[in-house]
């Protein structure tokens, strides 16, 4: 987005590019490309910065009464130009807390004093951790006599412990049986203290979901003898652990192409996978995450293989599905995610995947972590669109450390749009699912996305999912395959390991395209409206010839025109106009059909372009 000069007096003065924008820009967020820590073209700013924090972890788990304990040190860099004078932390199962703020009604058992925090120190010198609102899941330790200046880094430790909830309605965190656990949310994690609003400041109530800062994470954790574990990172210490055949199976799998068992129930009931009948300490390691999710089972199979996801360095990712024998989908997921991730890596977005290992758990829900997922099983349905959509997970918020208790959509739109676009592709007998936006469009629930997450409940998934998901197929249709993809990997590019802000996706969006797209982006984001379009009827044009499919706009959305249309002569054709009719405010648009032929019949719409009112779509009538 360009800068233009404008004379005043004997004076030039530069209007920054949001006061040329047609987009409502809120003044909060303008503060941050005023004082350069982001650019008005998208670009980080040259005053752009983010905080870190490393974490070096021992834990371990008691399965019979679910205690989980833990000591960490985390090493915090205050990258920003403020004195920090609290260090706030982020104690998620605090949602448990009696008179915690929760989203949904949990078992009432799994109702307990939170997170016990048994030491604390910042610097070496122990600190009190009081400043603990009960409803909500933040912790603040105040460093009133001993600030943070900036550029300085902090040494923290801590050793907690907490119950793991064991409820059915405990989803994301599984104990899936008395010997199975998924286990996120674990750990005291330091917020984000970002260039737009400082401290986070939205409690994790169970519905909105992550931001994160990015760090390093060095995590040992223990599990009694006869389990395996499995996390996000890379495991360092296999060869210690396992015996050699299965070792040899796992060394494998990390450069084969075919999906091998690297080990099954039977095995772990014959004790054929660990080298000793003692409880064993595992050790992974994970660079530039923004968190750290763990699972654990003694009876589970593991099926692995691995993917090349960046042909110009032979680059893999190594990929495993853990699953109970019960789920019978499961025996698909290793192959699922591994094509999947090459075509992520290849097609849509278009971009190498990140992460060397990739790990889709046999839990209790759909749910996302970097380099892990949580998947219930989805028999007798294919597992395909929900292994793709957590997997697609990985560029948006991981790898793009998007603020989705604010503005979901920036992630889990997205993996809406990638669970369609590549199970449609990945099998001819699996359809991705388009989300229903049309039932709800233009309803109380359909709130424009630009209303933060964090303020919405019951209208919190359309607009986080359907809406958004619906713009992102126009967006591909509008832009074509070639300039989509060229612009996606731009916007990649520039905030890969950062923090992007919705205008920062806006204008690297209008800006790497090389198009304003404000039109665009108000009506669909901004605006409240509803996509609606009808067939007025067929013109002939005299001039060439040709007989026009007139259409209308009823509602505010832009999205495109697909007709589908049949001729007198038993010929059939698809029309077709992208959203860019309606740029200007066009309330109506002729679509031109093949020359020196007659139309018998037309019909409006597609799958993927969402419409209010069907019945306004057939000429004739009735038809």
């Amino acid at each position: 987005m360009h800068r233009f000069l404008f004379i005043l007096g004997l004076g030039l003065v530069t209007l920054p590019a949001a006061a040329q924008t047609t987009l409502f820009f809120p003044r909060n967020l303008q503060k941050a490309y005023t004082a350069g820590t982001r650019s008005w073209d998208g670009k980080p700013g040259p005053k752009y910065w983010q905080n870190r924090a490393n974490y070096v972890i021992k834990a371990s788990l008691e399965p019979k009464t679910r205690r989980l304990s833990g000591e960490e040190t985390i090493t915090y860099f205050n990258n920003s130009p403020d004195t920090l004078k609290q260090i706030r932390f982020k104690l998620q199962h605090d949602r448990y807390k009696k008179g915690g703020l929760r989203y949904n009604d949990v078992t009432p058992s799994d109702v307990d004093d939170g997170v016990n925090i048994e030491a604390l120190t910042y610097n070496g010198q122990p600190v009190e951790a009081k400043d603990r609102p009960a409803a909500n899941t933040f912790m603040n330790v105040q460093l009133t006599n001993k600030p943070l200046s900036p550029r300085a880094t902090a040494t923290l430790t801590v050793r907690w412990s907490y119950t793991l909830p064991a409820g059915e309605d405990a989803s994301r965190e599984c104990v899936c049986d008395s010997t199975t656990f998924f286990i996120p949310y674990w750990y005291p994690q330091i917020a984000v203290y970002d260039d737009l609003n400082g401290w986070a400041s939205a409690p994790y109530s169970g519905l909105q979901e992550f931001y994160h800062e990015f760090g390093n994470y060095d995590v040992t954790f223990t599990w009694p003898a006869g389990y395996q574990m499995w996390a996000t990172g890379e495991w360092q210490n296999a060869e210690a652990i396992l015996l050699p055949a299965v070792l040899k199976r796992w060394e494998t799998a990390h450069t084969s192409a075919e999906v091998l068992s690297i080990f099954s129930e039977n095995d772990l009931k014959n004790s054929q996978v660990f080298r000793k009948k003692t409880p064993n300490a595992f050790r992974f390691i994970a660079n530039d995450v923004p968190d750290f999710a763990l699972a654990g089972s003694n009876h589970f199979n593991w099926d692995a293989t691995s993917v090349v996801v960046d042909d110009r360095t032979g680059r893999r990712t190594f990929v495993s599905a853990v699953y109970n024998t019960a789920s019978t989908d499961y025996k698909e997921v290793a192959r699922i995610a591994a094509d999947g991730i090459r075509l992520m890596s290849t097609w849509l977005p278009g971009y190498p995947f990140p992460y060397p290992a990739e790990t889709v758990f046999n839990g209790n829900d759909g749910m996302e972590y970097p380099m892990m997922c949580n998947n219930t099983s989805t028999a007798p349905n294919s597992p395909m669109t929900l292994t793709i959509h957590e997997v697609s997970h990985t560029y948006f918020p991981f790898m793009m450390g998007i603020n989705e208790q604010d503005y979901a959509w920036m992630d889990e739109g997205w993996a809406a749009f990638f669970d369609y676009m590549l199970s449609d592709s990945l099998s001819k007998h699996t359809q991705g699912r388009v989300r229903d936006y049309s039932s709800i469009a233009g309803s109380e629930n359909d709130v424009p996305p630009m209303v933060r997450s964090r303020n919405l409940t019951t209208a919190y998934r359309n607009a986080s999912y359907q809406r958004p998901q619906q713009v992102y197929f126009t967006l591909l249709d509008l832009l074509g395959y070639e300039k989509f993809h060229r612009t996606m990997t731009e916007y990649m590019d520039r905030w890969k390991g950062k923090h992007p802000a919705p205008f920062d996706f806006f204008m690297t969006w209008n800006n790497a395209s090389g198009e304003n797209l404000d039109w665009f982006w108000k009506p669909w984001f901004f605006e409240w409206g509803y996509p609606d379009l009808a067939i007025q009827g067929i013109k002939q044009n005299e001039t060439t010839n040709r007989p026009d499919v007139v259409v209308e706009r009823l509602g505010q959305l832009p999205v495109p025109v697909i007709i589908m249309v049949e001729y007198e002569d038993g010929t059939k054709e698809t029309l077709h106009e992208t959203a860019a009719v309606w740029k200007d405010g066009q309330k109506q648009v002729r679509v031109p059909g093949a020359a020196g032929k007659k139309i018998k019949t037309a019909r409006l719409g597609a799958k993927t372009v969402p419409d209010v009112d069907q019945k306004n779509n057939v000429w004739p009538i009735g038809q």
